[in-house]
């Protein structure tokens, strides 16, 4: 059973590499300087459903998250705005989609390039063109984190990842598709950080 799970997991990780990130930055703020962090606030959700806004769990899991990647930065997170060198909050969101696939089965003229075919580049196939149409909802995270400086309150660095978000039957499976994608947004950060 310890196997399964741990194949379970492996997989799960597997489907999470590469998560895709987009970050953008204030080239004038002096992210060299920055040893320290504290929290803006608890974090929130952005254009989220109701269910997103109250997921306790997923904010909790989220923000340890984030306090660990920072830790393992080198950013000591302290208790006081007034003396961090950054603040930093987050926004989470999940929306609905639809994935679609189109199949086609050719039959009836069409190209091919064996010794079976006509001249002229041909063959037949009787049967005629079958059409499949087939149309998936799945569920789109979306996860913003901010930094902001203390001195102005204006933000100075986003990194956001939209990725689909796999079935999960675990705390642990979701907390390590938490952990991956927090990982690979905070890697970005600072600017010119690219080590994952």
């Amino acid at each position: 059973m310890r196997i399964l799970i741990s194949l379970a997991l492996s997989a799960l990780l597997a489907a999470c590499a590469g998560a895709p990130v987009a970050t953008d930055y204030d080239t004038d703020f002096p992210f060299a300087s920055v040893r320290n962090y504290a929290w803006l606030d608890s974090g929130s959700a952005e254009d989220a459903q109701p269910a997103a806004r109250s997921n306790d769990l997923m904010r909790d899991r989220l923000r340890k998250a984030i306090d660990d990647r920072m830790a393992a930065q080198g950013l000591r997170k302290v208790s006081s705005s007034d003396k961090a060198d950054i603040l930093l909050t987050f926004h989470m969101g999940i929306t609905e989609k639809v994935e679609v696939f189109d199949f086609h089965d050719h039959f009836g003229y069409y190209p091919c390039f064996d010794r079976f075919c006509r001249r002229g580049g041909h063959a037949y196939y009787p049967g005629g063109i079958n059409h499949d149409h087939w149309e998936s909802e799945y569920h789109e995270g979306r996860l913003v984190i901010d930094m902001i400086s203390p001195a102005t309150r204006k933000l100075v660095w986003r990194g956001i990842s939209e990725r689909r978000i796999p079935f999960m039957e675990t705390p642990e499976q979701r907390r390590l598709f938490i952990v991956d994608t927090v990982g690979t947004v905070i890697s970005r950060f600072p600017p010119g950080n690219h080590a994952h």
